[in-house]
């Protein structure tokens, strides 16, 4: 095995939490779930449940740059500091805890990264089962996009049928299924029966190989708007909604990575791409039963990475929970 959730406590979000007076903070009135409750049976109390992952096995396996497994505590330091204000409900969020290695990989042993890939993603998908046969709606943040993988696995177990999806990413993570890693999670989902449609909105023409522009043009339930196009004023954002929606229903899976934001502190961090703003008012304009939201690839390899991308994390979950928290 190379990961194991690690539960939290209610003294772990105020550790992270700069009390003051006269103030409510997120990390202060935020529930948890303890070890009996999640391995129990019983429905949750809570609409949304957090879940982080400290991993950056399968970033490194596409040959990419760690600091992944960083992400998670970056978000958590900004979101619990949040108010706790009549704009948020706090009282349908609780915590559950993190995902974390317990074995460490060197960046040259590709397969060895592959396998610890593979090793973590039963557990994802069990986590994400769980929440979801437990009427909440899982946030999972942090680690890189291979972890699309357990995230599917576990919602088509859960529901018993394919999942639908919206991936907002520069990449269609369709690459070949050559051992797991971040480049391949939709690939080996699609393989497997637990990806049914799917949508890339902002893909880069300039990073996608030529097989998988095939692959996408042999299969009518992957489609696409590519960030080239919307530049070129193809598609406006009211069209691509309704194309989303024709696509994928109104009840599917919500993938972000971060790498479409210019600048942000990312794996694959590019200068061009959408804003902040405009992947904020994305998801406010999504009209959907999010199965789930998963949020991936920032990447901290310094202190101003880990303000940037907790900051943007932060504000990223509480738009998708106050865009989704009346729907049913």
């Amino acid at each position: 095995m190379s990961t194991v959730l690690e539960f939290y406590s209610q003294s772990d979000l105020l550790s992270r939490t700069n009390v003051r007076a006269g103030e409510q903070r997120l990390g202060e009135t935020l529930q948890i779930i303890d070890e009996a409750t999640f391995k129990g049976t019983e429905a949750f109390d809570q609409r949304f449940i957090i879940v982080g992952v400290e991993e950056d096995f399968g970033v490194r396996a596409n040959h990419g740059r760690g600091g992944a497994d960083q992400a998670f505590q970056a978000f958590l330091s900004h979101f619990c500091n949040l108010q706790n204000n009549r704009f948020f409900p706090s009282q349908e969020v609780a915590v559950l805890g993190a995902v974390v290695p317990t074995q460490s990989v060197d960046d040259g042993d590709i397969e060895g990264l592959r396998s610890a890939t593979s090793a973590a993603d039963g557990l994802i998908s069990t986590l994400v089962e769980r929440i979801i046969s437990g009427g909440a709606v899982p946030i999972i943040i942090g680690g890189g996009h291979n972890n699309s993988y357990g995230c599917l696995t576990g919602a088509a177990n859960a529901g018993g049928a394919a999942v639908n999806c919206l991936n907002i990413d520069a990449h269609t993570d369709l690459r070949n299924l050559e051992g797991r890693h971040s480049g391949n999670g939709f690939s080996y989902a699609k393989s497997e029966g637990a990806l049914g449609a799917y949508f890339m909105w902002g893909l880069q023409e300039n990073y996608t190989p030529e097989y998988i522009w095939q692959f996408m043009e042999d299969h009518d339930e992957i489609e696409y708007l590519s960030y080239e196009d919307g530049l070129a004023g193809e598609e406006s954002m009211e069209e691509t909604l309704v194309r989303i929606e024709e696509l994928l229903g109104s009840n599917y899976a919500i993938e972000l990575d971060v790498d479409v934001i210019a600048e942000f502190p990312s794996s694959a961090q590019s200068i061009s791409g959408f804003s902040l703003e405009q992947v904020r008012k994305m998801i406010y304009s999504l009209d959907t039963n999010p199965t789930y939201f998963h949020l991936c690839e920032g990447r901290i390899a310094s202190a101003d990475d880990a303000a940037r991308a907790g900051r943007g994390l932060a504000l990223l979950v509480a738009d998708f929970i106050k865009a989704f928290i009346f729907q049913e």
